[in-house]
């Protein structure tokens, strides 16, 4: 099965009850309903983007203005991975993936609703707030349950989760929106995820996590992990894998950040696409975040955690050059199909290569700071292209801006430290 832990571990305080509730207790069932948890976190936070050329007509939104709409919602997403994840790490793993996506599926809903600009900003920073906190408290849990031998690839297929829902944000855009508009997309996007919520109550807490409760209940855990979680990430045995988490995350929210929100509006705008094509184009996008994901498992497990981490951010400084620049449809789907396998190795090794750097008494903190801060970058970014270019056409900055991004994630991932078959604490 994969798992490091026993296999029958159940939540606390709840006894098994056969069936049903055994299976979902098993590690591969675990790893499945966390990825069903990204995979409607990466629909309802991309449904938004996807939409985004039929909003603006609707609502009467410039590019200038839905930069700042970008900007003040994406908010959202570094408060929630800086804050829920020191919660996790306080009153558990599972709880608070619970609550995560409650609210980002009730918020997706009221998103249709949307007839103002700063309710439209509102919704988003509650939706963006939810998927932001869900992540790493996700990719937190199943690093402590899984086999380091095959952590990585467990982990990019969590992570791949998120190509997933961009794969169904993009269908729901190419059938359903060209036909019967953008508010529809919310409504669907809001009813899978409450479904889910049920499933969570099957799901065991992390025993590592409930470890260090107990120790710390008993008064015998080290009194260094007994400090604020927080402050724990700037001590001097943590301080260099806090400086490279960041740096790493920084650059590649940098280098995705713009491309993920512009790029539809980009498409349409500057390349004179149907909102159907569009919508064809993010499955493509959605195809090689999927590939790239579930990739960098594989090259980071054959290899090492920092090889596969370099290689990816390569081929996001060919394909964001790429897309940035071709003209034909051709090598523009070719481009954004590699687009989104850089991007999706980028995203697939940070999620390992962060949950391996910290010990487990300030795991979630770790991994929420690192992408938290990674996260301002990526809610500056669409308005920075906004401001520069108003006209919608995109493509030399994404070169440009996301290029360069890349190749200081080459020089991060070179100088951190190495974590391949490391025992989590």
């Amino acid at each position: 099965m994969g798992v490091s832990d026993d296999a029958s571990a159940r939540p606390p305080g709840r006894a098994a009850t056969g069936g049903f509730a055994d299976t979902m207790a098993g590690g591969t069932a675990a790893l499945i309903l966390v990825q069903a948890g990204w995979i409607f976190a990466g629909m309802d936070y991309t449904i938004y983007s996807s939409a985004l050329p039929l909003i603006l007509s609707d609502l009467n939104i410039s590019i200038t203005t839905a930069g700042v709409i970008f900007f003040l919602s994406l908010q959202g997403t570094w408060i929630g991975s800086l804050l829920v994840p020191v919660i996790a790490d306080y009153l558990g793993r599972r709880r608070v993936m619970m609550g995560n996506i409650l609210l980002y599926s009730v918020t997706t809903g009221a998103v249709a609703l949307a007839a103002t600009n700063w309710y439209l900003t509102l919704a988003r920073f509650l939706v963006n707030f939810a998927v932001g906190a869900e992540q790493p408290v996700g990719a937190t849990y199943i690093s402590e349950r899984w086999n380091p031998k095959t952590r990585a690839r467990a982990m990019g297929f969590m992570q791949s989760g998120f190509a997933i829902g961009l794969l169904l944000a993009s269908l729901l855009l190419a059938t359903v929106g060209a036909t019967y508009g953008w508010r529809i997309l919310f409504v669907i996007g809001a009813l899978p995820a409450l479904l889910l919520v049920g499933f969570r109550f099957w799901l065991p807490e992390s025993e590592k996590w409930e470890k260090i409760r107990e120790q710390k209940r008993a008064g015998t855990l080290d009194p260094a992990q007994a400090k604020f979680t927080l402050s724990q990430l700037f001590t001097p045995s943590l301080r260099k894998a806090t400086l490279i988490g960041t740096i790493l995350l920084l650059a590649g929210n940098t280098a995705g950040g713009g491309i993920l929100a512009w790029a539809p509006t980009y498409l349409k705008v500057a390349r004179n696409l149907d909102i159907s094509s569009v919508g064809w184009f993010g499955v493509v996008l959605a195809l090689g975040l999927l590939f790239g994901y579930n990739m960098a498992g594989v090259v980071a497990d054959l290899t090492t955690r920092r090889i596969s981490l370099m290689v990816a951010f390569a081929i996001g400084i060919v394909s964001l050059i790429a897309f940035g620049v071709v003209t034909n449809l051709t090598l523009l789907a070719v481009a954004i199909f590699l687009v989104g396998t850089g991007l999706g190795g980028q995203f697939g090794n940070f999620i390992v290569y962060l949950s391996e750097l910290f010990p487990t008494a300030v795991r979630a903190t770790g991994v929420g700071w690192c992408m938290g801060i990674g996260l301002v970058a990526w809610s500056i970014v669409p308005l920075l292209l906004g401001y520069l270019a108003p006209t919608g056409d995109f493509g030399t900055l994404f070169a440009i801006l996301g290029g360069g991004a890349c190749l200081v994630g080459i020089i991060a991932a070179y100088f951190g430290p190495e974590t391949k078959g490391k025992a989590l604490e």
